[in-house]
């Protein structure tokens, strides 16, 4: 099967379970990861042929809703390819937001310390985008640490990345060490995981999604206890829920952060920046 007929045939498979304009991209995916070019250079293609049992095998996996990242074992985040494992978060192309916030800073160098790492795709890409910094990068998850490993070897930060296993702040040092404290955070409360997507539930990280009953557990924790670990001028960084601007704003005020809102590409609320005059 050549590229031009796997790619109609994928689109109509996939546009049974997604919309079609999903099916289009994720098609896309698949067939420049197995033949290892970049999905806008793929058209180049279009008379290869490809693998076509190893196509069909991910097409069937696909169907029956598992994420195509855990599929392929590959995520993009950023412009970048990431390697990536069931019982790891899927990066979402919001969190790019974060990205984009901190690279728009005024921070060259220094040491900033990440929450909640994940497979490293933001700690690696702030690594990549201003080779002065260096990071910390702390994670419950053994799993995650290990894929975050991997991934910095890939792209040959692993000399400016220090990992740290355990929970939140626990094990980092109560001391002002940090350019920037970020995080995207569970935000989802218990309610909202039951209204959540079946391939979602049933295959990513409970414990990377569900932050308790409000959903604003996580962040709260932020908000108490980052000044402690931010040097003077430093900032926070942190991603939220759609529906919770509300609730963050009242946090916001209430541990005296001064503070901008970022939205994300369909207009929600999503990223904040808070930073304190005399921290």
């Amino acid at each position: 099967m050549r590229v031009f007929e796997a790619l109609e045939f994928a689109k109509k498979v996939l546009s049974q379970i997604e919309n079609k304009e999903y099916a289009k991209w994720e098609a896309l995916l698949i067939l420049s990861h197995l033949l290892k070019v970049s999905p806008l250079n793929l058209y180049i293609y279009l008379d290869k042929e490809i693998p076509e049992e190893n196509f069909l095998k991910i097409l069937e996996e696909r169907k029956k809703k598992k994420p195509l990242a855990y599929i392929l074992k590959e995520t993009h985040f950023w412009g970048r390819s990431f390697y990536i494992e069931e019982g790891v978060l899927i990066p979402r192309q919001d969190t790019e937001i974060l990205v984009s916030v901190f690279l728009d800073l005024p921070v060259k160098e220094g040491i900033i310390l990440e929450l909640g790492v994940g497979a490293g795709v933001i700690a690696i890409t702030l690594l990549l985008e201003k080779p002065n910094l260096k990071a910390f990068a702390v994670d419950i998850s053994s799993k995650a640490l290990e894929i975050t490993r991997k991934n910095a070897k890939t792209y040959k930060v692993e000399d400016r990345l220090f990992f740290i296993k355990g929970d939140w702040f626990t094990p980092v040092l109560e001391k002002p060490l940090f350019k920037a404290v970020i995080s995207n955070p569970p935000y989802i409360s218990m309610k909202e995981w039951e209204a959540l997507d079946e391939e979602v539930k049933l295959f990513e990280p409970r414990e990377a999604l569900i932050s308790g009953e409000k959903g604003t557990e996580f962040q709260e924790k932020l908000l108490k206890f980052a000044d402690e670990y931010l040097l003077k001028e430093g900032f926070l960084i942190f991603e939220m829920g759609y529906n919770q601007g509300e609730i963050i704003r009242e946090l916001l005020n209430f541990y005296k952060w001064n503070f901008k809102i970022f939205r994300d590409f369909k207009g929600y609320e999503r990223v904040v920046l808070a930073w304190k005059e005399n921290m």
